[in-house]
C-alpha cells in the first residue's frame, strides 16, 4: 500500500511539473515569493487520492519522508491549509483540462471513445448556506467523453444547467476530433448535424437512432454492434469514479465544483495507469 501511494505520488508530480511547465501560471504566491506551483499540484492530486481535508493532506504529507523528498520541502515548509485552499482557485480551468488529457494519454488509450454523462450531488453544504445563497440546483450534470480501450476519461463538461445532451455531445465530441476514429453514444446523442459533423471530421458516428418510424429501426440495425456495444465502459468510468471518491461533489461555488471534478477525474486516470 506505501509502496503504491509513492507510485502515485510520483506519478502526479511527473505531470504536474510537465504540465506547470508548459503553461506558466500563478499556482502559489502571486508575489512570487511561494514555492513553485507543481508542488501545490502534486498536493491536490494527493489530497484528492487520499479522500482528505486541506488540513490533514498537509499533515499527512509533511510526515511521509519519501514524499518530502520528492517535494523537495522540509516538515516546517509545507503550506498552510488556507494557502493551498487558494491555490486551486488560481489555477484556470484550462490547465486543469490539459492536466487530465496528460493523465488520459498516460494510460495509452485507444482511436474508439464513449460518451455518456451522469449526474453528482451538490447538497453536501448545509441548508443554511443554500438558502443564504440563494442555490437551487442540487445537481451538476456531467458530460464524459471515455476511451474504450483504457476505460481512461479524454474529456469532461460540467454544468449546472442541465442542457441536453446533443448540445454538450456536440461541444466534447469536437474539441476531440484528434483523438478518436469513431464515437460511440445512446439515444440521448441522436442529432443528425452531430453525426454530419463527425463524418465530415473522419469520425465514425455510432449514435443510436431515437425510434419514430420504420428507417429509424433499419438504421439502428446498421450500427456497428461490436464498437457500440462498448458505449458502457462510459458508464463504467463513471461507477468506478462514484464508488471511489463518491456521488457528491464538496466546494461550495459552482466553478470550484467543476474544477473539483476535472480533478477527480484527473486523479481516475492516474489510478487506472498505475494498473496497467
Amino acid at each position: 500500500m506505501t509502496n503504491l501511494l509513492f507510485r502515485f505520488v510520483k506519478q502526479a508530480a511527473s505531470l504536474a511539473q510537465k504540465r506547470c511547465a508548459a503553461s506558466p501560471t500563478a499556482v502559489s504566491d502571486p508575489t512570487g515569493h511561494g514555492f513553485p506551483g507543481w508542488k501545490h499540484v502534486t498536493l491536490h492530486f494527493l489530497r484528492v487520492h487520499m479522500d482528505a481535508t486541506y488540513r490533514e493532506i498537509v499533515d499527512w504529507a509533511s510526515e511521509m519522508d519519501r514524499v518530502r523528498g520528492l517535494l523537495q520541502l522540509a516538515r516546517t515548509a509545507f503550506p498552510a491549509p488556507s494557502t493551498l485552499y487558494r491555490s486551486f482557485e488560481r489555477v484556470p480551468m484550462s490547465i486543469w483540462r490539459g492536466f487530465l488529457r496528460e493523465s488520459a494519454n498516460i494510460c495509452d488509450p485507444g482511436s474508439h471513445g464513449a460518451i455518456d454523462a451522469t449526474f453528482f450531488d451538490r447538497e453536501t453544504a448545509s441548508r443554511h448556506y443554500q438558502h443564504r445563497s440563494d442555490r437551487h440546483i442540487r445537481t451538476l450534470k456531467t458530460t464524459a467523453l471515455v476511451d474504450t480501450d483504457s476505460c481512461a476519461i479524454l474529456d469532461l463538461h460540467c454544468s449546472a444547467h442541465w442542457p441536453h445532451d446533443t448540445q454538450t455531445g456536440r461541444r466534447v465530441a469536437l474539441r476531440n476530433i484528434g483523438k478518436i476514429e469513431s464515437l460511440a453514444g445512446d439515444k440521448g446523442y441522436d442529432d443528425q448535424s452531430l453525426r454530419d459533423a463527425l463524418r465530415s471530421e473522419g469520425v465514425r458516428p455510432l449514435l443510436r437512432h431515437r425510434l419514430f418510424a420504420a428507417y429509424d429501426h433499419a438504421h439502428n440495425a446498421r450500427l456497428d454492434s461490436e464498437l457500440y456495444g462498448q458505449r458502457w465502459m462510459a458508464e463504467t468510468a463513471f461507477s468506478a469514479i462514484k464508488r471511489r471518491f463518491g456521488p457528491a461533489v464538496h466546494p461550495r461555488a459552482w466553478y470550484r465544483e467543476f474544477r473539483e471534478l476535472v480533478l477527480t477525474a484527473t486523479v481516475y486516470n492516474l489510478e487506472q495507469a498505475l494498473k496497467q
